[in-house]
C-alpha cells in the first residue's frame, strides 16, 4: 500500500508538502498541489486523516451549528464559513439546532465526540451552560455568532438594535407613525424593540407597545401576522428576519394588499430575492461576519489564546428600495 513517502518521491516534493496538499493548505502552489494529487491518484494513495489527528492532537475539523435550516441567511453564511475554513486547512461538520436547546445539546455532544478543534454556533438559550463548561475543559474553542448567550465566550455579533433604529427612522422620515415591528422571540436575541423605541423617542412619537410583537420560532406565521395587521392597522411593517418578511409578503398576496401602496415594508437580511422584489432591507455585513467568525475560532485554536473573551459588534446598514411609501406625498 502506497504511503506519503511514495507520493513525495513520485511527485518530486517533500513529505511535508504532501501533508499540506491534503490539508488544503494555502502555503502550497496550485502547480505543486496538482502534481502531488496526480501522483497520489496514480499510486492509489489516500491520507489517513484520523491517524494524523491522533498524532497531532488536532483534527483540523470545526463544528458549525446552524439555528434555522429554512433561513437562506444561514445558507449564505455557511457557504462563506466553509470556504474560508477550507482555505485555512480546516473542514466543517454541519448540524442544525432549529432553535431547540435540547437539539443544540445533542449537537454539541456529538461534535465533542467527533474530536472537533472548535465549534461555531448560535446559542438558542443559556440552558446548556454545563455542557459549554465541559467543552471548555476539553480545550474545544467556542465562538458564538449573532447572539451572546454566554458572556465568557468569544462573540461575533451584529448590532440589530441599530438596525431596528435605522428601519424605524426611515419609516418615520417618510411620514409613517403606526409602525408594526415583528421580531423573533428569544431571551438572548438582540433587542430590536429598543432600537424601535429609540427612534420613536427622538421624533417625540408616542410609543404604542401593542405594535411590538415577538413571534415564536415556527415555519408558517401567516395567520398570526394577518391577525396582527387586521387588529392594529399599521401603515408600515418591520420584519425582524427574512423568513418573517416572506410570510408577510405571502399574507399580502393572499389578501390582495399592495406593497407599498397599502402597507410599507422594511425587512432584515438583504437576501437575493429582496432585491428582485424591490424590498428595502437592513443588510448585515455577511462576508465580514463570516470571515470574523473564522478568524476568531482559528486564533483560539492555533494560538492557544486564553484570557478575556473577545466581542466584535458589526454595524448593519439600510438599503433603500421601493417598498416604502412616502406618506408626505399623498
Amino acid at each position: 500500500m502506497a504511503n506519503s513517502r511514495d507520493v513525495a518521491k513520485l511527485a518530486g516534493v517533500s513529505i511535508s508538502s504532501v501533508s499540506r496538499a491534503f490539508r488544503e493548505d494555502t502555503y502550497i502552489s496550485k502547480e505543486v498541489k496538482q502534481r502531488i494529487l496526480s501522483a497520489a491518484d496514480e499510486l492509489g494513495y489516500t491520507p489517513n486523516l484520523l491517524a494524523r489527528s491522533l498524532k497531532n492532537q488536532k483534527s483540523h475539523i470545526i463544528g458549525l451549528i446552524i439555528s434555522d435550516i429554512d433561513n437562506p441567511f444561514y445558507s449564505i453564511m455557511t457557504r462563506i464559513i466553509e470556504a474560508e475554513l477550507k482555505r485555512s486547512g480546516y473542514r466543517i461538520l454541519l448540524s442544525y439546532s432549529n432553535e431547540n436547546s435540547e437539539r443544540e445539546a445533542e449537537d454539541l455532544s456529538l461534535l465533542s465526540s467527533s474530536r472537533v478543534d472548535g465549534i461555531l454556533f448560535t446559542p438558542t438559550s443559556v440552558k446548556n451552560r454545563s455542557l459549554v463548561n465541559q467543552l471548555k475543559k476539553q480545550n474545544i474553542a467556542l465562538v458564538q455568532m449573532y447572539r451572546r448567550g454566554y458572556t465568557d465566550l468569544d462573540s461575533i455579533l451584529v448590532d440589530d438594535q441599530r438596525g431596528a433604529y435605522l428601519a424605524t427612522k426611515h419609516l418615520l422620515q417618510n411620514g409613517h407613525r403606526d409602525i408594526l415591528l415583528l421580531s423573533v422571540e428569544s431571551s438572548i436575541s438582540p433587542n430590536r424593540a429598543e432600537g424601535y423605541r429609540q427612534a420613536m423617542r427622538e421624533e417625540n412619537i408616542p410609543i404604542q407597545d401593542h405594535l411590538i410583537m415577538h413571534l415564536p420560532f415556527q415555519t408558517d406565521l401567516r395567520m398570526t401576522i394577518y391577525n396582527k395587521i387586521k387588529e392594529t392597522q399599521p401603515t408600515a411593517l418591520i420584519a425582524g428576519t427574512n423568513t418573517i418578511g416572506m410570510d408577510f409578503i405571502k399574507v399580502c398576496k393572499e389578501h390582495k394588499l399592495s406593497i407599498p401602496d397599502d402597507i410599507s415594508l422594511i425587512m432584515f437580511d438583504d437576501v437575493a430575492w429582496a432585491g428582485l422584489l424591490d424590498i428595502t432591507t437592513i443588510s448585515q455585513p455577511i462576508d465580514y461576519l463570516g470571515l470574523s467568525a473564522c478568524r476568531a475560532i482559528i486564533d483560539r485554536i492555533e494560538k492557544n489564546k486564553s484570557g478575556e473573551p473577545i466581542v466584535s459588534v458589526l454595524e448593519p446598514f439600510l438599503i433603500a428600495r421601493n417598498s416604502v411609501k412616502n406618506l408626505y406625498l399623498r
